[in-house]
């Protein structure tokens, strides 16, 4: 009996049917999420952000190697420059008033002295007549000359004075007697060129910058001939009158500070 027993549960396990393994499920696949265009744009401001160098601000002072002109020698300036460029101008027009002429070729003459110094040459040596006979100079924070147009329109300053204050005086001159208001309103606006410049010179009083020098980051320093300069040409001769001026004392002592 114990033999078939045995035989019958051999046969029962040959019978079974094996089991099915399970399969194995299949992973899920998960949806990658797209940027979004403004996470993209956001993305590239930051590269460009690492990319980009900062510069160093460079602070737009006087070199050291330069001083500041002195104040004699900056009224110096101021006074030939208004001879030299108005001088012919307005003695002209004052004899136009009182005298009745054909004065065509000496308003070209006055005219043409008066373009000469406030254009011809700040364009040729960066200086005008003022600056070679007070022996000063404009130099920006380079310690180079700054562009002609700084000469320019500093020159314009007795222009802007002189065309704001007729305007002004001309308001009354209406047509029915009453107020221009037109030429009022010219006027006051023209003259608050020449006042800007001299507000800004009172601010900046340290280092004696009008409007124009903080616009063009220029400074009017001394200036000390060199060896090998012409002293024969035209504008040889000017550097001469500033040394007979200085040895005059008209452009200030050496010991002399720069406080106005």
């Amino acid at each position: 009996m114990g033999l078939l027993e045995k035989a019958g549960q051999l046969q029962d396990e040959g019978t079974k049917k094996p089991e099915k393994k399970a399969k194995p499920k299949p992973e899920k696949k998960v949806k990658k999420q797209r940027p979004s265009a403004r996470s993209k744009k956001k993305q590239k401001v930051v590269d460009e952000l690492d990319e980009f160098e900062v510069k160093e601000r460079v602070v737009k002072t006087l070199p050291d190697e330069y001083q500041l002109a002195k104040k004699p020698a900056r009224f110096a300036r101021s006074l030939v420059d208004f001879i030299v460029t108005y001088g012919a101008f307005v003695g002209l027009f004052g004899t136009y008033l009182f005298i009745d002429g054909d004065f065509t070729y000496l308003w070209i003459v006055s005219i043409a002295i008066m373009l000469f110094n406030m254009i011809g040459m700040p364009i040729m040596t960066r200086r005008t007549v003022g600056n070679y006979a007070s022996l000063t100079k404009y130099v920006n924070h380079k310690g180079n000359p700054p562009i002609f147009l700084h000469q320019t329109f500093k020159s314009l300053t007795v222009l802007f004075i002189l065309t704001g204050l007729g305007l002004i005086l001309s308001a009354g001159l209406g047509k029915s007697g009453g107020l221009n208001s037109v030429n009022l309103g010219i006027g006051a606006a023209v003259l608050c060129i020449p006042l800007s410049d001299w507000v800004v010179a009172k601010i900046r009083h340290e280092t004696r910058q009008g409007l124009w020098d903080s616009m063009f980051f220029a400074y009017m320093v001394s200036h000390t001939r060199s060896t090998d300069d012409d002293s024969t040409g035209f504008f040889g001769r000017l550097e001469s009158s500033g040394d007979w001026l200085k040895d005059k004392g008209w452009l200030g002592s050496e010991e002399e500070g720069n406080d106005d």
